[in-house]
């Protein structure tokens, strides 16, 4: 997977080395929902999760972006009560591209996002099985991930952002989580540098 997208970013800064390219990092919370959430035994069973990531952003026109964003989510568990008392405690790399449009310039005012990634998702997970605590990890990589979302510039190198995310994932299997979308809202402040 670390090759494939290595080419794909060497490709895409190719294409795209003729336009205006500045870059940043961003941060903030993601909030588990469906069954990532509340999958009884399955779900993290918390409320907040948190992420950090970097991106490149490329300026196609004056309202147009394309961005390149490498992005690393928590989401800790906590047990689900019971005799078996499951905990799972789920992360995500993801490496995609998003297509951003500004409503009024290229570093002010509304925008919208739209992109899509590839995944690697890991769920660590604990229970008591026989008055033993067992644990064990289950992992998916390669797995193809959507997600929109908005947010407003306030400066030229200061953003808030919402968007909504989706890895589409294995249920069953040795590796699987028991559900099929891992799903969950991101709020991020992005920070902007270069011109």
């Amino acid at each position: 997977m670390r090759r494939t997208l290595a080419i794909a970013f060497a490709l895409a800064g190719v294409a795209l080395s003729a336009q205006s390219i500045t870059g940043g990092v961003y941060t903030g919370l993601s909030l588990p929902v469906g069954d990532l959430k509340d999958k009884s035994g399955l779900g993290t069973n918390q409320f907040f999760g948190a992420h950090v990531g970097g991106h490149l952003d490329f300026m196609i026109t004056r309202h147009h972006e394309v961005r390149a964003q490498l992005t690393y989510v928590k989401f800790p568990g906590s047990g689900w009560g019971g005799p078996d008392d499951p905990k799972n405690e789920y992360t995500a790399l993801q490496a995609g591209a998003d297509w951003v449009y500004h409503f009024e310039g290229p570093r002010s005012g509304w925008y919208t996002v739209a992109g899509a990634s590839l995944n690697s998702i890991k769920d660590d997970y604990e229970f008591n099985a026989g008055g033993f605590r067992i644990s064990g990890s289950a992992s998916q990589s390669g797995k193809l991930g959507v997600r929109g979302g908005g947010g407003f510039t306030f400066t030229p190198n200061f953003s808030l952002e919402g968007t909504l995310n989706q890895i589409f994932t294995d249920s069953g299997g040795s590796d699987g989580f028991g559900f099929d979308t891992a799903t969950w809202l991101q709020v991020s402040a992005v920070f902007r540098f270069g011109r």
